[in-house]
């Protein structure tokens, strides 16, 4: 049988059950079918009159980082997206592979696996993920849950006149635009403009000496945090002496989650709690 394949995707991530509000749904007579615009359906699939989105649900993740339990419940935008493959003959297995495969090419985290079901999750630039649950039913049929988290507004990161303006005026800042893998101190993709941007300013100002700083959230082991914000400032002070900028004027300090600015019990605090500042030294 020809494998079916995922259209162009760009995110995924994991999930459970959910509760939602306002929901609105395909009836089939005109009106546009519910697509999420990362997670697509398969070649050959057809959405169902069931689907809905919804502008609100919860979602039990049960997500567990590498340091322990993580976040139990994810909020946001709920999708309910049910499908029917053209062709019947599809196995659940398949269905399966197909999203497994499309998540974790775009470095998305599979959480589980069993017979009929798939539940991955992707962290987006800015803090924001996308948790996801697939049940694959007999008959090429299957069921897409899926919360997208809000993230920070990050859409805009200093230029460098600004960075260099705000380190001259506060001493510090916050970055968000430096992404790292889950509980890893890997930087991903994407990270490239803000650590030029800082290397652009160690340039135009030699006399400039910065300490990176990691910070996370509450969720896992202090302890575990405090290694793991410790790794991320020093991959990032590694990454800016690829740059150009001598080791000599930087310095890697991790808090873990010793120096919060947002509240730990929410996922808005805990997003603008995992960053990495930067702080003037004399």
């Amino acid at each position: 049988m020809t494998p079916h394949r995922l259209r162009a995707t760009s995110v995924f991530v994991t999930c459970a059950l959910l509760v939602g509000i306002r929901v609105t749904a395909f009836t089939g007579q005109g009106d546009s079918p519910p697509e999420h615009p990362v997670i697509k359906p398969m070649t050959g699939a057809t959405p169902t009159a069931e689907s809905s989105v919804d502008d609100f649900g919860r979602l039990v993740v049960g997500y567990r980082g590498a340091s322990g339990p993580a976040q139990e419940v994810a909020e946001g935008r709920y999708w309910h997206l049910f499908y029917q493959l053209d062709n019947r003959e599809t196995s659940r297995d398949e269905i399966l592979s197909n999203y497994a495969t499309a998540a974790e090419r775009i470095g998305g985290e599979i959480q589980s696996r069993t017979a009929t079901r798939l539940r991955f999750r992707i962290v987006q630039p800015g803090g924001g993920v996308i948790w996801c649950r697939l049940d694959a039913r007999a008959g090429g049929a299957y069921e897409l849950e899926i919360i997208d988290e809000a993230g920070l507004d990050l859409s805009v990161e200093f230029d460098a006149d600004a960075l260099l303006a705000a380190l001259t005026r506060d001493g510090r800042v916050a970055l968000y635009g430096i992404l790292f893998d889950v509980d890893r101190a890997t930087l991903r993709p994407g990270s490239g403009e803000v650590l030029d941007t800082i290397a652009s300013i160690m340039s135009a100002e030699p006399g400039l000496r910065l300490q990176v700083q990691g910070h996370t959230d509450a969720t896992g082991t202090a302890e575990g945090n405090r290694t793991l914000s410790q790794a991320r400032a020093g991959a990032v002070v590694s990454a800016l002496q690829l740059y150009g900028v001598d080791a000599s004027r930087l310095e890697a300090r991790g808090f873990g989650p010793d120096q919060p600015i947002g509240d730990n019990s929410t996922e808005d605090g805990r997003q603008q709690n995992r960053r990495v500042e930067l702080v003037r030294l004399p």
